[in-house]
């Protein structure tokens, strides 16, 4: 019976061990929330800037063939940015919202 209960708080221990180590890893910039809603607003205007601003995409310019494949780029970036940019401002929020007040429970997740 003893030797159970030193192999459950031995277990106990080392899970206890592995989140610590978990909690001190350093997170990349990869893993920040905000992480890919600024990507998709920087190629949104780059996108932007060679589907209606380049001279060299417009028409005479050397580029000029691929100007639809920026325009529509652009178009699908923005509704993409968007997206993710409302996603993770919501996101944010309600992650402050339950460190002010922990008793609220997260819906659908």
């Amino acid at each position: 019976m003893a030797d159970e209960d030193l192999e459950r708080q031995s277990r106990q221990s080392q899970n206890a061990n592995e989140v610590e180590e978990d909690d001190d890893e350093i997170a990349s910039p990869f893993d920040h929330p905000a992480f890919l809603p600024v990507l998709l607003w920087a190629l949104t205007l780059w996108f932007g800037y060679d589907g209606w601003f380049n001279p060299d995409f417009q028409a005479g310019g050397e580029s000029h063939e691929h100007v639809d494949f920026n325009r529509y780029g652009f178009v699908v970036l923005i509704a993409l940015a968007i997206y993710f940019t409302v996603r993770e401002l919501r996101f944010a929020r309600q992650k402050e919202e339950q460190a002010v007040d922990p008793t609220t429970r997260s819906s659908g997740e």
